[in-house]
């Protein structure tokens, strides 16, 4: 999926909310400054408006953008040009231009018809003031609409990725026929607005190919974090929690893997171990029979053992061929194009002894 131009994993963003939630205090910042912007949106309703909560308003919206950045994909958005719109729209002006509305109008309310007919105050008869501060109003409302749900819309999403997470040990399997159904219990049906479009999407390097993608436009955090998550489960991409370090990453793949690619915190003779290499100096390996690779791998290795044992090839050959099967593990493991499938057949007895061959000639 592209989100600002940048490709990236379905799925990413979610994974991205379930560690930024907490680290820097990113949800407790934004939540602190929208808390009462419910106030100020039900002032609207009643038609009054006080010029301190207004201003106070666009002060605590600006503020906001200190933590922006730390939640993707708000870093990639131009939230300069945000900044100075929300600056613009709080000011003292415009506050008097909406004041002046809501005055006009409770005059004019207040009239009887025949009052009304002849005695219509001026900025009511004066269409382009009128129109001009609806279009005021309805700004206002929209920017104290999305920053009021944003906060909302991270806890909502937070709790339920993280529930999700702490019970995708109950599918059976990781492809959207069995993470679907866990993910609607888990969230519920959960109806948002998005507004698609399809459009031609040039293939990369493949000159005048296009072929068929949807443009989706969200005006909530919800609807955009919800899609992500939802669209990643219908690839098999799904959050887990590492074992060692306790973040979260994102699984691309079918494997039951139990710890993820970063660093942890533990050293070892003085090296700090990544959490893959954390587990296996715990003694907690993923289990070989999890990861087919691996399975793959051990069985042709038993084999060119038993082999040698039985003197069918030297042990020249059987360590030529033990070095081939280790380096296409890797490459299988790295997931960089190298498909199951090839490796599969790669690592076939005829395949693997071909190239061990060609090696030793």
């Amino acid at each position: 999926m592209y989100v600002a131009g940048k490709r990236s994993f379905a799925g990413s963003y979610a994974v991205h909310l379930l560690n930024q939630y907490y680290k820097d205090d990113t949800a407790a910042r934004i939540a602190v400054y929208t808390c009462d912007f419910w106030l100020v949106q039900n002032a609207f309703e009643t038609g009054y408006i006080n010029s301190a909560d207004f201003l106070d308003t666009g002060k605590k919206i600006s503020y906001i953008f200190d933590a922006l950045p730390r939640l993707k994909p708000m870093d990639t958005l131009d939230l300069k040009s945000e900044k100075e719109r929300i600056e613009a729209l709080f000011t003292e002006e415009n506050y008097k231009k909406i004041y002046k509305y809501f005055h006009d109008k409770s005059k004019l309310m207040s009239m009887d018809e025949g009052a009304a007919l002849f005695h219509i105050p001026h900025s009511i008869r004066n269409k382009e003031f009128f129109e001009e501060c609806q279009a005021l109003i309805h700004e206002t409302l929209d920017a104290l609409s999305f920053y009021r749900s944003l906060a909302e819309d991270m806890g909502f999403a937070f709790e339920g990725f993280r529930k999700f997470a702490a019970r995708i040990h109950e599918a059976e399997r990781f492809d959207e026929g069995h993470l679907l159904p866990l993910a609607l219990e888990v969230l519920g049906q959960v109806p948002y607005s998005a507004v698609t479009e399809y459009i031609g999407l040039r293939n990369r390097g493949r000159g005048k190919i296009f072929r068929t993608a949807r443009r989706l436009h969200f005006d909530n955090y919800r609807g955009f974090i919800l899609t992500d998550f939802f669209e990643g489960l219908r690839y098999g991409h799904y959050p887990k929690r590492c074992e060692i370090c306790g973040k979260y990453f994102l699984m691309t793949s079918a494997r039951r893997q139990k710890y993820c690619d970063g660093m942890s915190p533990y050293y070892y003779n003085g090296k700090r171990l990544s959490c893959r290499q954390c587990g296996a100096v715990s003694g907690r390996r993923e289990l070989a029979e999890d990861n087919p690779v691996i399975d793959i791998y051990n069985r042709r290795c038993a084999c060119i053992r038993a082999e040698l044992s039985q003197k069918k090839i030297s042990k020249e050959f059987a360590e030529q061929a033990k070095r081939i099967a280790s380096r296409l593990k890797i490459e299988a493991l790295k997931q960089d194009g190298y498909t199951l499938a090839e490796f599969k057949r790669d690592m076939e007895k005829d395949a693997l002894y071909a190239q061990v061959k060609e090696r030793m000639q």
